[in-house]
Protein backbone atom coordinates (compact mmCIF):
# COMPACT_ATOMS: atom_id res chain seq x y z
CA UNK A 1 0.00 0.00 0.00
CA UNK A 2 1.55 3.58 -0.88
CA UNK A 3 -1.08 6.06 -1.48
CA UNK A 4 -4.21 6.74 0.30
CA UNK A 5 -6.76 3.74 1.76
CA UNK A 6 -9.37 4.59 -0.68
CA UNK A 7 -6.86 4.52 -3.14
CA UNK A 8 -5.99 1.24 -2.95
CA UNK A 9 -9.51 0.19 -1.97
CA UNK A 10 -10.22 1.55 -6.15
CA UNK A 11 -7.35 -0.28 -7.23
CA UNK A 12 -8.01 -3.32 -5.86
CA UNK A 13 -11.42 -2.77 -7.11
CA UNK A 14 -10.35 -1.53 -10.63
CA UNK A 15 -7.99 -4.61 -10.84
CA UNK A 16 -10.79 -7.20 -9.91
CA UNK A 17 -13.09 -5.23 -12.68
CA UNK A 18 -10.46 -5.55 -15.05
CA UNK A 19 -12.26 -8.33 -17.09
CA UNK A 20 -16.01 -7.09 -16.97
CA UNK A 21 -17.51 -4.96 -19.52
CA UNK A 22 -16.65 -1.10 -19.40
CA UNK A 23 -20.18 -0.10 -18.16
CA UNK A 24 -19.13 -1.83 -14.91
CA UNK A 25 -15.81 -0.38 -14.48
CA UNK A 26 -15.71 1.88 -11.55
CA UNK A 27 -16.00 5.37 -12.04
CA UNK A 28 -12.47 6.82 -11.43
CA UNK A 29 -10.28 3.85 -12.12
CA UNK A 30 -6.57 4.39 -11.18
CA UNK A 31 -4.05 3.68 -14.47
CA UNK A 32 -0.77 1.08 -14.08
CA UNK A 33 1.80 3.82 -12.05
CA UNK A 34 5.18 3.05 -10.96
CA UNK A 35 5.94 3.24 -7.64
CA UNK A 36 6.93 6.72 -6.64
CA UNK A 37 7.63 8.58 -2.94
CA UNK A 38 8.19 12.63 -2.77
CA UNK A 39 10.31 13.30 -0.30
CA UNK A 40 10.56 17.46 0.47
CA UNK A 41 13.98 18.15 3.24
CA UNK A 42 16.44 20.87 3.42
CA UNK A 43 19.49 18.25 4.80
CA UNK A 44 21.37 21.56 5.90
CA UNK A 45 18.02 21.85 8.37
CA UNK A 46 17.78 18.24 9.28
CA UNK A 47 20.94 16.87 10.09
CA UNK A 48 19.80 13.35 10.52
CA UNK A 49 17.36 12.74 7.46
CA UNK A 50 20.21 11.77 5.26
CA UNK A 51 20.75 8.87 7.67
CA UNK A 52 17.15 8.00 7.66
CA UNK A 53 16.43 7.95 3.87
CA UNK A 54 19.24 6.26 3.37
CA UNK A 55 17.95 3.32 5.44
CA UNK A 56 14.37 4.00 3.61
CA UNK A 57 15.93 3.87 0.35
CA UNK A 58 16.88 0.39 1.00
CA UNK A 59 14.04 -0.81 2.92
CA UNK A 60 10.92 0.31 0.44
CA UNK A 61 12.71 -1.26 -2.80
CA UNK A 62 12.69 -4.77 -0.44
CA UNK A 63 9.35 -4.21 0.51
CA UNK A 64 7.86 -4.01 -3.28
CA UNK A 65 8.79 -6.14 -5.80
CA UNK A 66 9.43 -3.14 -8.55
CA UNK A 67 11.84 -1.18 -7.79
CA UNK A 68 10.49 2.67 -5.79
CA UNK A 69 11.52 5.90 -7.26
CA UNK A 70 12.44 8.09 -4.19
CA UNK A 71 12.44 12.21 -5.94
CA UNK A 72 14.13 14.67 -3.44
CA UNK A 73 13.70 18.19 -3.10
CA UNK A 74 14.42 20.89 -1.60
CA UNK A 75 11.81 23.38 0.22
CA UNK A 76 12.90 26.34 -1.39
CA UNK A 77 13.26 24.79 -4.67
CA UNK A 78 10.89 25.73 -7.73
CA UNK A 79 11.61 22.73 -9.28
CA UNK A 80 9.19 20.81 -7.54
CA UNK A 81 6.48 19.05 -9.55
CA UNK A 82 3.09 20.00 -9.46
CA UNK A 83 0.84 17.20 -8.90
CA UNK A 84 4.00 15.68 -6.89
CA UNK A 85 5.66 13.82 -10.15
CA UNK A 86 2.52 10.92 -9.62
CA UNK A 87 3.69 10.21 -6.57
CA UNK A 88 1.49 7.91 -4.18
CA UNK A 89 3.54 9.32 -1.19
CA UNK A 90 4.53 12.66 -0.24
CA UNK A 91 7.45 12.77 3.11
CA UNK A 92 7.72 16.12 4.10
CA UNK A 93 9.96 17.15 6.55
CA UNK A 94 8.89 19.49 9.06
CA UNK A 95 11.84 20.97 10.62
CA UNK A 96 12.82 22.23 6.71
CA UNK A 97 9.71 24.48 6.28
CA UNK A 98 9.41 28.02 7.61
CA UNK A 99 5.46 27.55 9.29
CA UNK A 100 2.43 26.63 8.78
CA UNK A 101 1.72 28.89 5.28
CA UNK A 102 4.92 27.27 4.04
CA UNK A 103 2.96 23.25 4.24
CA UNK A 104 0.10 25.25 2.77
CA UNK A 105 1.84 26.65 -0.32
CA UNK A 106 3.99 23.57 -0.97
CA UNK A 107 0.85 21.04 -0.57
CA UNK A 108 -0.93 23.71 -2.96
CA UNK A 109 1.38 22.87 -5.95
CA UNK A 110 2.34 19.33 -4.68
CA UNK A 111 -1.42 18.54 -4.22
CA UNK A 112 -2.76 19.88 -7.64
CA UNK A 113 -3.80 17.57 -10.46
CA UNK A 114 -2.22 17.87 -13.56
CA UNK A 115 -4.13 17.70 -17.00
CA UNK A 116 -3.91 15.00 -19.56
CA UNK A 117 -0.63 14.76 -22.09
CA UNK A 118 -1.26 13.78 -25.79
CA UNK A 119 -4.67 11.69 -25.10
CA UNK A 120 -3.16 10.07 -21.40
CA UNK A 121 -4.37 9.91 -18.60
CA UNK A 122 -4.77 12.91 -16.07
CA UNK A 123 -2.11 13.15 -13.12
CA UNK A 124 -2.88 11.61 -9.97
CA UNK A 125 -1.08 13.80 -6.73
CA UNK A 126 0.51 11.95 -3.76
CA UNK A 127 -3.05 11.12 -1.53
CA UNK A 128 -1.13 10.11 1.58
CA UNK A 129 1.09 12.94 3.34
CA UNK A 130 3.58 11.91 5.69
CA UNK A 131 4.73 14.64 8.07
CA UNK A 132 8.39 14.05 9.83
CA UNK A 133 7.93 16.58 13.36
CA UNK A 134 9.40 16.38 16.44
CA UNK A 135 9.30 15.36 20.06
CA UNK A 136 7.90 17.98 22.38
CA UNK A 137 5.33 20.15 20.10
CA UNK A 138 2.81 19.36 22.05
CA UNK A 139 4.51 19.69 25.44
CA UNK A 140 6.56 22.99 25.11
CA UNK A 141 5.26 23.83 28.85
CA UNK A 142 7.54 21.12 30.30
CA UNK A 143 11.27 21.35 30.46
CA UNK A 144 13.28 20.06 27.89
CA UNK A 145 11.07 21.48 25.21
CA UNK A 146 10.37 24.56 27.17
CA UNK A 147 13.87 25.56 26.55
CA UNK A 148 13.98 24.56 22.74
CA UNK A 149 10.95 26.68 22.34
CA UNK A 150 12.50 29.74 23.74
CA UNK A 151 14.21 31.07 20.75
CA UNK A 152 12.21 31.73 17.85
CA UNK A 153 9.41 29.34 19.25
CA UNK A 154 11.08 26.18 16.93
CA UNK A 155 8.32 23.75 18.31
CA UNK A 156 5.34 25.99 18.09
CA UNK A 157 5.84 26.56 14.63
CA UNK A 158 6.09 22.65 14.03
CA UNK A 159 3.12 22.29 15.64
CA UNK A 160 1.29 24.58 13.37
CA UNK A 161 2.65 22.65 11.05
CA UNK A 162 0.86 19.08 12.20
CA UNK A 163 -2.26 21.19 13.07
CA UNK A 164 -2.38 22.13 9.39
CA UNK A 165 -1.88 19.11 7.68
CA UNK A 166 -5.11 17.67 9.79
CA UNK A 167 -7.00 20.44 8.92
CA UNK A 168 -6.38 19.78 5.20
CA UNK A 169 -7.07 16.33 4.94
CA UNK A 170 -10.54 16.81 6.98
CA UNK A 171 -11.60 20.12 4.65
CA UNK A 172 -11.49 18.00 1.42
CA UNK A 173 -14.64 17.69 -0.27
CA UNK A 174 -15.91 14.35 -0.75
CA UNK A 175 -16.97 13.14 -4.00
CA UNK A 176 -15.01 16.68 -5.23
CA UNK A 177 -12.29 16.14 -3.90
CA UNK A 178 -9.72 12.90 -3.75
CA UNK A 179 -9.58 11.75 -0.20
CA UNK A 180 -5.93 12.64 1.52
CA UNK A 181 -4.27 10.72 4.56
CA UNK A 182 -2.27 11.93 7.03
CA UNK A 183 0.43 10.80 9.32
CA UNK A 184 2.60 12.98 11.57
CA UNK A 185 5.87 10.76 12.88
CA UNK A 186 7.66 12.46 15.73
CA UNK A 187 11.00 11.87 16.35
CA UNK A 188 13.81 12.79 19.01
CA UNK A 189 17.51 13.56 17.70
CA UNK A 190 18.60 10.68 15.24
CA UNK A 191 21.36 9.10 16.62
CA UNK A 192 24.15 7.95 14.67
CA UNK A 193 23.73 4.01 14.82
CA UNK A 194 20.80 1.97 16.31
CA UNK A 195 23.14 0.33 18.50
CA UNK A 196 24.37 3.64 20.18
CA UNK A 197 20.95 4.06 21.65
CA UNK A 198 20.98 3.49 25.44
CA UNK A 199 23.68 1.11 27.16
CA UNK A 200 22.74 -1.79 25.31
CA UNK A 201 20.42 -0.20 22.79
CA UNK A 202 16.95 0.57 23.54
CA UNK A 203 13.51 -1.34 21.91
CA UNK A 204 11.41 0.82 19.64
CA UNK A 205 8.51 1.95 21.31
CA UNK A 206 5.03 3.67 19.74
CA UNK A 207 2.69 5.92 20.85
CA UNK A 208 -0.10 7.61 19.89
CA UNK A 209 0.17 11.71 20.17
CA UNK A 210 3.34 13.40 21.97
CA UNK A 211 4.16 11.33 25.10
CA UNK A 212 7.77 9.75 24.47
CA UNK A 213 11.46 11.16 25.20
CA UNK A 214 14.48 10.04 23.73
CA UNK A 215 16.61 9.36 20.54
CA UNK A 216 15.78 6.99 17.62
CA UNK A 217 18.41 5.17 15.48
CA UNK A 218 18.05 5.59 11.79
CA UNK A 219 17.35 1.93 10.83
CA UNK A 220 14.71 2.28 13.61
CA UNK A 221 13.52 5.53 12.05
CA UNK A 222 13.09 4.23 8.78
CA UNK A 223 11.36 1.06 9.54
CA UNK A 224 8.44 3.39 11.14
CA UNK A 225 8.21 5.13 7.91
CA UNK A 226 7.75 2.17 6.11
CA UNK A 227 5.23 0.51 8.40
CA UNK A 228 3.40 4.16 8.14
CA UNK A 229 3.56 3.85 4.45
CA UNK A 230 2.75 0.36 3.11
CA UNK A 231 1.58 -1.73 5.65
CA UNK A 232 0.21 -0.13 8.82
CA UNK A 233 -4.14 1.09 8.43
CA UNK A 234 -4.04 2.40 11.99
CA UNK A 235 -1.35 4.62 10.99
CA UNK A 236 -3.21 6.43 8.57
CA UNK A 237 -4.63 10.40 10.04
CA UNK A 238 -2.93 9.67 13.24
CA UNK A 239 -0.56 11.24 14.94
CA UNK A 240 2.53 8.95 16.91
CA UNK A 241 5.70 9.52 18.44
CA UNK A 242 8.74 7.05 18.28
CA UNK A 243 11.61 6.90 20.02
CA UNK A 244 14.46 3.28 20.76
CA UNK A 245 16.86 1.73 18.19
CA UNK A 246 15.65 -2.25 17.58
CA UNK A 247 13.46 -2.81 15.02
CA UNK A 248 11.10 -5.06 16.05
CA UNK A 249 9.28 -8.28 14.18
CA UNK A 250 6.11 -7.20 15.50
CA UNK A 251 5.23 -4.16 14.10
CA UNK A 252 1.34 -4.90 13.96
CA UNK A 253 1.28 -4.71 17.81
CA UNK A 254 3.15 -1.75 17.84
CA UNK A 255 1.30 0.29 15.76
CA UNK A 256 -2.20 -1.08 17.04
CA UNK A 257 -2.13 1.98 20.29
CA UNK A 258 -3.06 4.53 17.17
CA UNK A 259 -6.49 2.35 16.74
CA UNK A 260 -8.80 5.25 18.65
CA UNK A 261 -6.14 5.89 19.85
CA UNK A 262 -5.73 3.40 22.88
CA UNK A 263 -6.09 4.81 26.43
CA UNK A 264 -5.31 1.71 28.36
CA UNK A 265 -2.92 -1.60 28.49
CA UNK A 266 -3.36 -3.83 31.13
CA UNK A 267 -1.38 -6.94 30.71
CA UNK A 268 -2.86 -10.39 32.80
CA UNK A 269 -0.58 -12.78 32.14
CA UNK A 270 -0.68 -16.44 29.77
CA UNK A 271 -4.07 -17.73 29.69
CA UNK A 272 -5.32 -21.10 30.48
CA UNK A 273 -5.07 -23.67 27.75
CA UNK A 274 -7.83 -24.72 25.70
CA UNK A 275 -9.13 -28.13 26.47
CA UNK A 276 -9.80 -31.41 24.02
CA UNK A 277 -13.00 -30.77 23.76
CA UNK A 278 -12.98 -27.44 22.85
CA UNK A 279 -13.71 -25.18 26.00
CA UNK A 280 -12.49 -21.34 25.29
CA UNK A 281 -10.10 -20.13 27.75
CA UNK A 282 -11.43 -20.28 31.35
CA UNK A 283 -8.84 -17.53 32.20
CA UNK A 284 -10.39 -15.69 29.34
CA UNK A 285 -13.92 -15.82 30.24
CA UNK A 286 -13.82 -14.76 33.25
CA UNK A 287 -12.23 -11.98 32.78
CA UNK A 288 -14.88 -11.36 30.52
CA UNK A 289 -17.39 -11.91 32.66
CA UNK A 290 -15.90 -9.43 34.72
CA UNK A 291 -15.60 -6.27 32.76
CA UNK A 292 -18.69 -7.05 31.95
CA UNK A 293 -20.30 -6.97 35.56
CA UNK A 294 -18.04 -3.36 36.01
CA UNK A 295 -19.14 -2.20 33.45
CA UNK A 296 -22.59 -2.15 34.44
CA UNK A 297 -22.29 0.27 37.31
CA UNK A 298 -22.00 2.68 34.37
CA UNK A 299 -25.52 2.05 33.39
CA UNK A 300 -28.68 4.08 34.50
CA UNK A 301 -27.69 6.59 37.70
CA UNK A 302 -24.37 7.52 37.29
CA UNK A 303 -24.17 8.67 40.80
CA UNK A 304 -20.92 7.11 42.38
CA UNK A 305 -18.66 7.05 39.23
CA UNK A 306 -17.28 10.03 39.09
CA UNK A 307 -18.74 10.51 35.69
CA UNK A 308 -20.14 14.47 34.69
CA UNK A 309 -21.16 12.59 31.57
CA UNK A 310 -24.47 10.83 31.27
CA UNK A 311 -23.52 7.62 28.72
CA UNK A 312 -24.73 4.45 27.41
CA UNK A 313 -22.94 1.19 28.31
CA UNK A 314 -23.38 -1.08 24.61
CA UNK A 315 -21.73 -4.23 23.80
CA UNK A 316 -18.79 -4.27 21.56
CA UNK A 317 -19.07 -5.62 17.94
CA UNK A 318 -15.26 -5.02 16.93
CA UNK A 319 -14.26 -9.17 16.05
CA UNK A 320 -10.93 -10.62 17.00
CA UNK A 321 -8.60 -9.46 14.31
CA UNK A 322 -5.56 -11.18 12.56
CA UNK A 323 -4.08 -7.81 12.03
CA UNK A 324 -4.45 -6.95 15.31
CA UNK A 325 -2.75 -10.22 16.72
CA UNK A 326 -5.97 -11.30 18.76
CA UNK A 327 -7.48 -14.40 18.49
CA UNK A 328 -10.74 -13.90 20.77
CA UNK A 329 -12.10 -10.43 21.22
CA UNK A 330 -15.68 -9.55 23.30
CA UNK A 331 -15.48 -6.12 25.43
CA UNK A 332 -17.99 -2.67 25.78
CA UNK A 333 -18.61 0.57 24.86
CA UNK A 334 -19.18 3.22 27.36
CA UNK A 335 -20.33 5.77 25.42
CA UNK A 336 -20.97 9.83 26.07
CA UNK A 337 -24.79 11.51 25.53
CA UNK A 338 -25.43 14.84 24.08
CA UNK A 339 -25.02 17.33 27.00
CA UNK A 340 -26.65 21.12 26.45
CA UNK A 341 -22.92 22.55 27.18
CA UNK A 342 -20.19 23.45 25.09
CA UNK A 343 -21.79 24.86 21.79
CA UNK A 344 -25.24 22.96 22.27
CA UNK A 345 -26.17 25.33 25.52
CA UNK A 346 -29.07 27.50 24.49
CA UNK A 347 -29.64 30.62 27.05
CA UNK A 348 -32.92 31.51 27.72
CA UNK A 349 -33.46 33.95 25.51
CA UNK A 350 -32.50 31.63 22.43
CA UNK A 351 -34.72 28.94 23.95
CA UNK A 352 -37.90 31.43 23.85
CA UNK A 353 -36.87 32.23 20.34
CA UNK A 354 -36.39 28.69 18.99
CA UNK A 355 -40.11 27.81 20.75
CA UNK A 356 -41.45 30.88 19.07
CA UNK A 357 -40.11 30.16 15.60
CA UNK A 358 -41.91 26.40 16.25
CA UNK A 359 -45.08 27.85 17.09
CA UNK A 360 -45.36 30.02 14.59
CA UNK A 361 -43.75 28.07 11.61
CA UNK A 362 -40.36 29.98 11.25
CA UNK A 363 -42.49 33.36 10.43
CA UNK A 364 -43.25 32.11 7.02
CA UNK A 365 -46.72 31.49 6.51
CA UNK A 366 -47.45 28.49 4.55
CA UNK A 367 -49.15 27.47 2.22
CA UNK A 368 -51.80 24.24 2.57
CA UNK A 369 -50.62 21.45 0.62
CA UNK A 370 -51.77 18.31 -0.76
CA UNK A 371 -48.35 16.81 -1.04
CA UNK A 372 -47.13 14.42 1.10
CA UNK A 373 -44.88 15.88 4.17
CA UNK A 374 -41.02 15.78 3.53
CA UNK A 375 -39.07 14.07 6.48
CA UNK A 376 -35.76 14.90 6.81
CA UNK A 377 -33.57 12.08 8.74
CA UNK A 378 -30.55 14.10 10.57
CA UNK A 379 -27.74 11.39 11.76
CA UNK A 380 -27.55 11.44 15.65
CA UNK A 381 -24.09 13.40 16.63
CA UNK A 382 -21.27 11.37 17.88
CA UNK A 383 -19.99 12.21 21.46
CA UNK A 384 -17.22 9.96 22.07
CA UNK A 385 -16.84 7.27 24.59
CA UNK A 386 -14.59 4.27 25.69
CA UNK A 387 -14.14 1.11 24.37
CA UNK A 388 -13.02 -1.44 26.93
CA UNK A 389 -11.37 -4.68 25.11
CA UNK A 390 -10.93 -7.98 26.79
CA UNK A 391 -8.54 -9.74 24.42
CA UNK A 392 -6.48 -13.08 23.92
CA UNK A 393 -3.32 -12.47 21.93
CA UNK A 394 -2.23 -14.80 19.40
CA UNK A 395 0.96 -15.90 21.62
CA UNK A 396 -1.35 -16.48 24.17
CA UNK A 397 -1.40 -13.40 26.53
CA UNK A 398 -4.42 -12.61 27.92
CA UNK A 399 -4.80 -8.50 28.36
CA UNK A 400 -7.35 -5.13 28.66
CA UNK A 401 -7.29 -2.76 26.85
CA UNK A 402 -9.04 0.97 26.54
CA UNK A 403 -9.84 2.73 23.50
CA UNK A 404 -11.31 6.31 22.46
CA UNK A 405 -14.31 5.63 20.20
CA UNK A 406 -17.62 6.69 18.60
CA UNK A 407 -15.91 9.97 17.55
CA UNK A 408 -15.70 12.04 14.00
CA UNK A 409 -13.45 15.34 13.34
CA UNK A 410 -16.80 17.76 15.31
CA UNK A 411 -16.38 15.29 18.34
CA UNK A 412 -15.24 17.29 21.43
CA UNK A 413 -12.79 14.81 23.57
CA UNK A 414 -13.76 15.00 27.00
CA UNK A 415 -10.83 14.15 29.12
CA UNK A 416 -12.51 14.28 32.49
CA UNK A 417 -15.00 11.47 31.70
CA UNK A 418 -12.09 9.65 29.98
CA UNK A 419 -9.66 9.71 32.92
CA UNK A 420 -11.99 9.02 34.69
CA UNK A 421 -13.21 5.38 33.08
CA UNK A 422 -9.05 4.60 32.32
CA UNK A 423 -8.39 5.05 35.81
CA UNK A 424 -11.26 2.83 37.39
CA UNK A 425 -11.06 0.09 34.85
CA UNK A 426 -7.13 0.39 35.96
CA UNK A 427 -7.99 0.04 39.30
CA UNK A 428 -10.47 -3.06 39.25
CA UNK A 429 -8.36 -4.94 36.45
CA UNK A 430 -5.38 -5.02 38.57
CA UNK A 431 -7.08 -6.10 41.66
CA UNK A 432 -8.42 -9.19 39.76
CA UNK A 433 -4.80 -9.69 38.25
CA UNK A 434 -3.65 -9.98 42.09
CA UNK A 435 -6.48 -11.75 43.06
CA UNK A 436 -6.46 -14.76 40.69
CA UNK A 437 -2.76 -14.61 41.69
CA UNK A 438 -3.29 -14.68 44.99
CA UNK A 439 -6.34 -17.49 45.06
CA UNK A 440 -4.63 -19.55 41.64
Amino acid sequence: LLGSVDAARRRVLADSMSGEDEMDAPSAPLTAAENRVLVVVDDKKDKGAALILDKLATLLNEAFDSNIVIDTYSPASSNIPIGGNNAQTAIIFASSLNDRSSLESLLGRVLKRTAPVAGGAPGMPPSHVVIISALGTERTNQMPYSMQNLFGGKLDKLREIEQAIAAISRSRIAGKQASLDYTIVKFGNVASDDDKIGDDGAEITIQPGDVLDGEIGPNAAANVLVQAMAYQPYARNATLCTAGGVDMATWNDKFLCLSGPELLRVEAGRGAEESDDGILDSKYEQLRQYVKQWSAAYEGDRKGTGLTTPVLVRKSRRPASELDGVVARSGVRILFQTTNTGDRYKSASEEKRDEKDRNSGGGVTKKPSSAAPVVIKTKSRKEGGVEILVEKTTDGNIRVRARRCNMDNKAIVKEMSEEVIVKNLKRAVEAWVTARATTG
